[in-house]
C-alpha cells in the first residue's frame, strides 16, 4: 500500500480531532506520522498507520539567519532520508502552514509531491504571516495541492499570494454514526442548557457570549457549562462575576470527546460566538464542535465569522449573528427561545447536513483522489 508522510507540529493536540478523523480513515494510502512532539497518545490511537519517531532539530546558524530575516528556520530529521526513502511514500501531507514552511527544504530533498493543508492561524494571524511571507512563497511555488476548509478560507488564501488553481476546498468531517441524535424540545418551565465546548482564547469568542447573556432580552431562564481551558479562564471567570452570572455559568476545564459527546446529549443549545481576535487570529474553516453538536441534533447560536455559515445551514440549522456584536448575538439568544418549537426541525436539518456534506466516510474518498492525483 502506498503511503502518506504526514508532517504535524505535533502529535496530537486536544483540539486536532479533526486531523485523527482523516488519518485513522484513511483506506488507499497508510498514514505515516513525521512530528516534532508526541502527546495525548492515548487519546489518539493510529491503528492503522505509524508514527516515525526521528528526533527533529534545527542548526544554530539557520535559526540566527532566520531570526535576522525575520522568518522560519528549517527543520531537519537527522536519520529520517535513510529509512523514508525505501518506503512507498506516494506524498506529503503538511497540516498548517508554519509546517509546510519548516518542512518545505526537507519535503524537497525527500522529492516528494506536498499538499498543504490550512486551518486558521495560519492564513489569519498577523506576527506569523509577517514571519512567513518569504516562506509561503516558496510554498505556494512548490505545493501540488493547498487544502483549505471552504470558500471563506478560500478567499482568503488567494488574498495572500496563493494561485488559485492549486487551491482544494476539503471540508473537515467526523463520522456521524459516533454521535448519537436526540431531537431537542423546550416548553420554558425549565433553564435551557447551553454548551460551549473549545479553548479559552480571544477568536473562540466566549466572552461576547457572556455580554450576550447578561443583555436584558436574554430574560428566560439557563444555564451555560464551559468546556475547555486556555489563557482567559481566568478573565472569563471574572467576567461572569462581574456581571453577575456566576450561579449559571460553569467551568468544567478540558474534557475527552468521550466526556464532550455525553455533555452534548446532555445539554440543548450549543453556543459558539467566533471572533476574529485583535491580533488576527481566526477560525480559519470553523471549529469542529459545530458539526458534532449538528450530528447530535443540537441547535447552534453562533456567528457569520469565517466559514461557519458553510458549515452551518442558516436559519435552519442555526442562528448566526455578526462576529464580536454581543447586541446581535443576544438577540439571536432571544429568538432561539422564542422558537423553540422549531428546535426538532433545526435539529434534523442540522444532522442531515453532517451526513451529507461532512461525513468522515465520504470525505476521505476526496482526500485521498488528491493523494492520488498529486502521486
Amino acid at each position: 500500500m502506498p503511503a502518506c508522510l504526514h508532517l504535524l507540529d505535533a502529535y496530537l493536540h486536544r483540539t486536532e480531532t479533526f486531523i485523527w478523523q482523516s488519518l485513522r480513515k484513511s483506506r488507499r494510502f497508510q498514514p505515516l506520522v513525521l512530528a516534532d512532539m508526541w502527546e495525548n497518545l492515548e487519546r489518539f490511537p493510529l491503528a492503522n498507520g505509524e508514527l516515525l519517531r526521528f528526533p527533529s532539530r534545527r542548526s544554530m546558524i539557520a535559526k540566527l539567519l532566520a531570526r535576522m530575516a525575520g522568518s522560519y528556520a528549517p527543520v531537519q530529521y537527522p536519520g529520517a532520508f535513510e529509512i523514508l526513502r525505501n518506503r512507498e511514500i506516494a506524498v506529503c501531507h503538511a497540516h498548517n502552514g508554519f509546517r509546510a514552511v519548516v518542512t518545505h527544504d526537507f519535503v524537497r530533498t525527500l522529492g516528494k509531491p506536498l499538499l498543504v493543508n490550512f486551518y486558521g492561524a495560519d492564513v489569519s494571524q498577523k506576527t506569523f504571516l509577517k514571519r512567513a511571507e518569504a516562506g509561503y512563497r516558496k510554498v505556494f511555488a512548490s505545493a501540488r495541492f493547498l487544502i483549505v476548509e471552504g470558500p471563506a478560507m478560500q478567499q482568503r488564501l488567494i488574498e495572500l499570494g496563493a494561485p488559485e488553481e492549486k487551491i482544494r476546498i476539503q471540508r473537515i468531517a467526523i463520522d456521524p454514526m459516533e454521535y448519537h441524535f436526540r431531537e431537542r424540545a423546550w416548553d420554558g418551565n425549565r433553564p435551557v442548557h447551553f454548551l460551549f465546548v473549545g479553548r479559552l482564547v480571544e477568536k473562540k469568542g466566549l466572552s461576547v457570549g457572556l455580554d450576550a447573556l447578561a443583555d436584558s432580552r436574554v430574560d428566560f431562564p439557563w444555564r451555560l457549562t464551559v468546556l475547555g481551558d486556555g489563557p482567559l479562564r481566568k478573565a472569563l471567570e471574572d467576567q461572569a462575576v462581574r456581571l453577575g452570572l456566576q450561579d449559571r455559568v460553569e467551568f468544567q476545564g478540558y474534557c475527552t470527546l468521550e466526556e464532550m459527546r455525553l455533555a452534548m446529549a446532555e445539554h440543548d443549545v450549543l453556543l459558539q460566538p467566533s471572533r476574529t481576535a485583535f491580533d488576527g487570529d481566526s477560525e480559519g474553516g470553523a471549529p469542529t464542535v459545530l458539526l458534532e453538536a449538528q450530528a447530535c441534533g443540537m441547535p447552534v447560536v453562533s456567528t457569520m465569522h469565517a466559514d461557519i455559515p458553510y458549515v452551518t445551514v442558516p436559519e435552519h440549522s442555526a442562528w448566526l449573528a455578526p462576529e464580536g456584536d454581543a447586541m446581535g448575538l443576544a438577540y439571536m439568544l432571544r429568538r432561539m427561545a422564542e422558537e423553540s418549537d422549531r428546535w426538532g426541525l433545526m435539529g434534523r436539518s442540522g444532522r442531515t447536513k453532517i451526513e451529507k456534506d461532512h461525513d468522515i466516510n465520504k470525505e476521505i474518498e476526496a482526500l485521498e483522489g488528491l493523494y492520488a492525483t498529486a502521486g
